[in-house]
């Protein structure tokens, strides 16, 4: 069974990184674009391309809407696709705080449709291989987790940088280390921040933010995270039997490359492979009623939520 596609957005993501990954997909077809600049989705290639979200939306062909727009538009148009009757993969964040998500989630459980939220770093073979390692106790009890994903943005005219439209450092890159956190300690665990700080935007958005915090049963952990700063990716995790970190410059968006995982001084390599084709190829599946992981709801409200406190603090 092919799911066929409909793409609410057609920027840099949606072209670069989706478009490419649901035609590659043994289980999907890019029927649909909609942008409110129609040129730039027949640029995608759809079957049929849109300047109306709302027409795609409602067309009776589609079976799943991607959400590739701003942060502050999340909700709505993820509301409008639920209630119209399609599954929905939201770009993340995948809302602006976490009460706006619950409703969001609220709604597709009544409607029984999947709501998804794209984290796809989840989806790459190092990333399932890192919760194998975490579960056997290859490293013991977990004590720190460090990480940092860092790039140069200097786009001004670009929503991140519009703190109406949910810009900022924080709700672009913070769900990365939040969701692994997810991963380590699990979504009932409780998290304590000790310290957030940011470098701010003429304009009000955080172009830097660093947190330290306590998540669960005592995991330190400590994340940097800037669009004001060269490109850097690092994870490094340290347990109280060993440590394990991954590659250099690579440890959230690693795609199309070749990749390594070192646990206590032992390296593991990974083929170069799209973690987004892995993630609409999941999506596609569980569509379809074939059992694939997928991140949960519990897991996109735990984010959510500590972004809230991050904001709050």
């Amino acid at each position: 069974m092919s799911i066929n596609w409909g793409f609410i957005g057609a920027g840099m993501v949606a072209s670069k990184g989706l478009a490419p990954a649901v035609k590659s997909a043994r289980n999907a077809n890019l029927y649909a674009v909609a942008s409110r600049d129609k040129t730039k989705a027949i640029g995608l290639k759809p079957e049929v391309a849109y300047d109306n979200y709302d027409l795609l939306i409602y067309d009776p062909k589609v079976d799943a809407i991607y959400i590739a727009l701003p942060n502050n538009l999340h909700k709505e148009l993820a509301i409008k696709a639920l209630k119209g009757g399609k599954h929905v993969l939201c770009e993340k964040p995948l809302a602006m705080n976490q009460q706006e998500a619950k409703e969001m989630f609220d709604l597709a459980k009544v409607n029984n449709l999947l709501l998804v939220e794209a984290i796809w770093f989840r989806f790459h073979p190092r990333s399932i291989k890192l919760a194998q390692v975490i579960k056997a106790g290859e490293i013991g009890n977990l004590l720190t987790l460090d990480a940092t994903f860092t790039f140069e943005n200097n786009t001004v005219s670009n929503y991140r940088f519009d703190p109406a439209q949910g810009g900022g450092a924080l709700l672009d890159l913070g769900p990365y280390p939040l969701h692994l956190l997810t991963l380590l300690t699990g979504v009932e665990s409780v998290i304590t921040i000790d310290s957030v700080q940011q470098k701010m935007s003429a304009s009000g958005v955080d172009l830097t933010t660093t947190v330290k915090g306590v998540s669960g049963e005592g995991l330190a952990f400590n994340f940097h995270l800037s669009f004001d700063e060269a490109p850097r990716q690092e994870i490094s995790i340290t347990g109280s039997n060993g440590q394990l970190s991954f590659g250099s410059n690579d440890a959230f968006t690693n795609w199309n490359k070749p990749s390594t995982l070192t646990v206590n001084k032992s390296t593991h390599n990974f083929a170069a492979l799209d973690p987004y084709q892995l993630m609409i190829e999941s999506v596609s599946d569980s569509i379809a009623g074939v059992k694939s992981w997928l991140p949960s709801a519990a897991q996109s409200l735990f984010v959510m939520k500590a972004l809230d406190q991050i904001k709050n603090r």
